[in-house]
């Protein structure tokens, strides 16, 4: 009875590797351990996905910043056009410059 070491409450002993070690595991301790290990899997899974997921959408943004800003480009160039011909008119039509009117009869 004395070479006989004390059972705890909560671990369970192994086999005998030699005569002065004993192998016991703590079964509270290893409980603790594979909840710690599952809680950080877990986490690693959340933060690659995420970050995945963050990517995913950066690129789809990507391509929806590029094509308005290509539809706001070409919007524009057809407003310039339209300005630009309302402004050829206004200039031959409408010659609000009363030095020209005088050249403008001579050429008549």
């Amino acid at each position: 009875m004395a070479d006989e070491k004390p059972k705890t409450a909560r671990s369970y002993r192994g086999t005998m590797v030699d005569d002065n070690a004993v192998i016991s595991i703590n079964v509270k301790w290893l409980l603790q351990l594979l909840v710690a290990f599952s809680g950080l899997v877990y986490s690693y899974y959340t933060v690659i996905h995420r970050i995945g997921e963050l990517e995913r959408r950066i690129t789809e943004y990507d391509t929806t910043l590029t094509e308005l800003v290509n539809k706001h480009i070409e919007e524009e160039k057809k407003k310039y056009t339209v300005i630009e011909e309302q402004l050829k008119w206004y200039e031959s039509e409408m010659n609000l410059n009363p030095l020209s009117w005088k050249k403008k009869r001579k050429k008549k």
